[in-house]
């Protein structure tokens, strides 16, 4: 006897759906995405911070003559 159901279900009777995925013309949206979140951790990790020191120096003043 012939199987009635349809062989485009699955034995749980419903329908299988594809997996979904990210469509081709996004995927260099999320490397760039995924680039500018490294590059932001990595600003905030370092924080671009030294620590402070004195500028003062002799400076050589030209004489005067009145």
């Amino acid at each position: 006897m012939r199987n009635s159901r349809s062989s485009r279900l699955s034995p749980t009777s419903l329908q299988e759906a594809p997996a979904p995925s990210v469509p081709a013309g996004r995927g260099w949206m999320v490397f760039a995405g995924l680039a500018v979140a490294a590059l932001l951790a990595l600003a905030w990790f370092d924080g671009g911070e030294e620590p402070l020191r004195p500028i003062a120096d002799d400076v050589a003043l030209p004489e005067q003559t009145q």
